[in-house]
């Protein structure tokens, strides 16, 4: 028999072990006969011959075993027996099967859930061809370090005469007012999020459309052609995915746009944290998508436009970077007036990005890790416990597996055996976590916040996750299964076969592995208590500090009445009369309009010139600022320190004013009266604008910042035409929503509101990050804190069930409850002790790390080194005094008879 036969001829058998059992009987039977038939020949009786026979021929169970190990099926026969031997074991304790299943599919599908953000988050590239090509391109003032977007011209000289892309893009959001024709031939407005995108956008993305076609060269010029984009979901969503989408007409903005193509499945623009965009736009189309940007498509030295470019084949970052300093050296000779101190800075883009100054990596990559540190913590906490759980059943099963040893049973039979035991165990646990994985869905929606457009992170479960989340499964599986595999096959075979399996137990090697093992359960989930505790104060500290305004009775509305085409006349016009109408309800209080607003999605900073301002290179001082109306300060609950508020006689043609924060009045004129200050607006030449009012300082951005300042100019003279309508109500400011809405459409029906909201409620969205950390650490500290306690549990339970005799004994010599108390609570609380112990240095590293994201609270907070241990402390009597308490009670003759 040739190889090949042979192997053919062993997968057969294994395969089909049915049929090799049959032939090898077979053969058992011919050669018998046939020996029996020659000694019947030589004269022998049948009996003798076929006795003789099988004498000469020997053991037949050692021949089908060394025929089956021949054909390769042993390990196949051992495997279906050690699957069975398994399942009548998760038969008889089902209990233990559900505990174990339970415990390890949340700790597996935490991880994938925790996994699945971190990829969404920072790992998951672009529908693109070749993500890792891609990057942003910004540009970084060498005098103050400012880093800004690109002009048009300068993006157009990067992307025809730089040579150091492939391919250049730009891309500027802009929101959307979308009327898409029904079938009753109404219009039914909407606001969404898009972008005005250069014609080449998609070309350099190296996409391809799910339907239609993308833009064209034609589209680039200003004015050029009325079409539109729209992504995979806006199609799926508000065409019901329509086929014949391509020719399909919609209104944006007041003008009909033709639909040409559909974005890919999964393309949600490029910005990681920015609103997800549902449709893009030629940005030759600005004059009519955005009025009033008549200056879109020029300007040197910064702008607007976010441009990204793909690297040229066999061309690094490093090499793109240096070529387009290069470029930008050549930009800053012949344009001294706009780039001479500009520099080129590239930032990778194959999983989207964000204005550098805008986002800050440290702190994402710092939240990922913490995320994935707590989650891979409380899987080894779960392995931990399983392990020692399984240590516990391969002591009460010593006995029998020393029976085992001493009639031949291989150590490495024994160990796959147990693995074997510990997979089946794994299994429902392995479900219960893809389960799980399902939930981040739910969880997303919990955890991101609801801003004025649609934002999310997509997280999926897509290949990347799954495989990591097999991969931990694995691991956990080998991690709490192995260990007491290997130490349940170094038995002593000759005192466990004759005795009784405490002589296993007692002051032996497992025990000191399983103390270990409670004491680094309880040494972990110190860290994450620690870490939980230490957010959720911040969180609370974060509620509890002043904002400067009061959130309570308070109502938003956003609208834009640029998008519709107004003018300035006629919007301020309109504004007047949403102000008039909005106070004429009944059930508020005050009423005003103002952009940004505390906690909006945008920020706005204007540049004022002081002259001998300290710390400033030029004199000027750039100030987060909002436009506002009168009566704003007293709509949003401001309080006003000094001087007025605006007045309706704040109007273009009167005096420039202005109402100034605290810090800013600090900062700008330091030991001097606030009021009646002049500032310049926009440089040294601007016009100057005089100071009327002095308000507390507000939060507007992020709680936890210090006071940077605020100040706050009249609309009247400051035309914004995007606003925000703030409304103190006298009741539920949820309910006043929709009567907000009504006045808007009353005053203009085809204007849509968007941003309807509560001031409390957007307060809270600002609270997201701490409220995720907070959440997420708290869930990993208790759900740590209680396996820890039943893993001490377990071992106290183990050790009154292996010392019951000891007991029985001490008990009739006349030791006391108290005594037989004391004993055993006593391992339990020297465990807890050192675990806590080790938990506290590592609990403080911990919070050193994760400082920065904490809120008013310092990392070393006492009240949470204090509480912890006091909680820990708590928890391990508890775990340590119910079994031990079973000590107590036992009946000293009863427990020596048992014996």
């Amino acid at each position: 028999m040739s190889r090949v036969q042979g192997l053919i001829a062993r997968l057969r058998a294994v395969l089909r072990p049915s049929d090799a059992e049959g032939r090898m009987e077979e053969e058992f039977s011919f050669h018998l006969e046939m020996e029996q038939a020659r000694l019947v020949r030589e004269g022998l009786p049948p009996e003798i011959a076929r006795r003789q026979a099988q004498l000469t021929f020997g053991g037949l169970d050692a021949h089908r075993e060394t025929m089956r190990d021949e054909r390769g099926a042993r390990w196949l026969d051992d495997l279906g027996a050690d699957l069975r031997y398994a399942l009548r074991a998760m038969r008889r304790s089902p209990g233990y099967a559900l505990a174990v299943a339970l415990t390890l599919g949340v700790g597996i599908g935490v991880n994938g859930i925790v996994v699945g953000y971190v990829n969404a988050l920072l790992f998951r590239p672009i529908p693109a061809r070749a993500p890792e090509q891609l990057v942003a391109l910004f540009q970084r003032d060498t005098r103050t370090g400012r880093i800004g977007e690109i002009g048009y011209e300068d993006y157009l000289d990067y992307r025809e005469r730089s040579g150091a892309f492939a391919g250049l893009a730009g891309m500027s959001g802009v929101p959307l007012n979308v009327a898409i024709p029904g079938a009753s031939g109404s219009l039914a407005g909407d606001m969404v999020w898009g972008e005005m995108v250069t014609e080449n956008y998609f070309t350099v993305l190296g996409m391809a459309p799910a339907a239609g076609r993308f833009f064209q060269g034609a589209d680039a010029h200003q004015g050029a052609n009325p079409f539109v984009v729209v992504s995979y979901d806006c199609w799926r969503r508000r065409f019901q995915a329509d086929r014949n989408i391509v020719g399909r007409v919609v209104r944006l903005n007041g003008t009909e746009f033709t639909i040409t193509g559909v974005a890919p499945r999964g393309f949600r623009g490029l910005r990681m944290f920015g609103f997800w965009p549902e449709m893009w736009v030629p940005i030759g189309m600005h004059a009519v998508i955005e009025p009033g940007s008549a200056g879109k498509l020029e300007g040197r030295g910064g702008g607007d436009l976010m441009v990204f470019g793909r690297m040229k084949p066999g061309a690094d970052r490093a090499k793109t970077r240096a070529a387009a300093e290069v470029f930008a050296r050549q930009l800053a000779g012949s344009y001294p007036a706009t780039n001479a101190d500009l520099t080129a800075m590239l930032v990778p883009a194959g999983v989207g990005f964000d204005h550098p100054a805008y986002v800050k990596p440290s702190v994402l990559v710092l939240s990922s890790a913490l995320g994935l540190f707590g989650s891979l913590v409380i899987l080894a906490i779960i392995c931990a416990n399983l392990a020692n759980l399984q240590l516990a059943r391969a002591a009460a099963r010593a006995r029998e597996t020393a029976i085992r040893l001493s009639l031949g049973c291989s150590r490495a039979r024994l160990i796959r055996q147990l693995l074997v035991e510990s997979s089946v165990l794994a299994l429902p646990g392995c479900a219960i976590a893809l389960a799980l994985l399902q939930a981040n869905r739910v969880t997303e929606r919990y955890l991101v916040p609801k801003l004025q457009f649609e934002v999310g992170l997509a997280t999926s479960t897509d290949a990347r996750v799954l495989l990591f989340t097999v991969v931990v499964a694995v691991l956990a599986v080998g991690l709490f299964g192995l260990v007491p595999a290997l130490r349940a096959s170094r038995v002593n075979v000759v005192p466990l076969a004759a005795s009784a399996e405490t002589a296993w137990w007692s002051g032996g090697r497992p025990t000191r592995l399983r103390r270990s093992l409670v004491v680094t359960q309880l040494a972990l989930s110190v860290v994450l208590l620690v870490g939980g505790m230490l957010f959720v104060r911040s969180l609370v500290a974060a509620r509890a500090m002043d904002l400067g305004f009061d959130a309570r009775d308070r109502a938003l509305v956003s609208f834009n009445v640029g998008l519709q085409g107004y003018d300035e006349r006629r919007g301020q016009a309109f504004y007047d009369a949403v102000l008039a109408r909005v106070r004429a309800l009944p059930g508020i209080a005050a009423a005003g309009l103002a952009r940004p607003v505390p906690f909006d999605s945008y920020g706005q900073t204007t540049a004022w010139y002081i002259g001998d301002l300290a710390n400033s290179r030029d004199g000027t001082a750039r100030i987060n600022t909002s436009v506002t109306s009168d009566g704003f300060i007293a709509a949003l609950g401001l309080r006003l320190a000094d001087g007025r508020d605006f007045t309706p006689g704040d109007s273009a043609n009167a005096p420039l004013v202005m109402i100034v924060g605290r810090s800013v009045a600090t900062r700008l004129w330091p030991g001097r009266i606030p009021l009646g200050q002049q500032v310049r607006y926009a440089g040294a030449e601007g016009p100057q604008v005089t100071v009327v009012g002095v308000v507390d300082d507000a939060k507007f951005a992020v709680i936890g910042d210090a006071p940077g300042g605020h100040l706050y100019l009249p609309v009247r003279q400051h035309y914004r035409d995007w606003q925000t309508l703030v409304v103190h109500t006298r009741g539920d400011p949820a309910a006043m929503l929709l009567r907000l809405e009504g006045v808007l459409a009353s005053l203009d029906p085809a204007l849509p509101a968007f941003g309807k909201t509560t001031l409390e409620e957007a307060v809270a969205n600002g609270l997201s990050t701490s409220r995720t950390a907070a959440t997420i650490a708290g869930f990993f500290g208790v759900l740590a804190l209680l396996i820890a306690s039943v893993g001490l549990y377990a071992l106290v339970a183990g050790a009154v069930a292996e010392r019951t005799r000891e007991i029985g004994v001490r008990l009739a010599l006349g030791c006391t409850p108290v005594g037989v108390l004391r004993l055993m609570m006593g391992e339990g609380a020297r465990l807890g002790v050192i675990g806590l112990g080790i938990g506290l240095v590592g609990a403080f590293g911990v919070a050193r790390a994760m400082g920065g994201l904490l809120y008013g609270l310092s990392p070393s907070d006492p009240v949470t080194f204090v509480l912890v241990p006091l909680t820990l402390g708590v928890v391990v009597l508890f775990a340590t005094y119910v079994p031990a308490r079973r000590a107590v009670r036992l009946d000293p003759v009863a427990a020596l008879r048992s014996e």
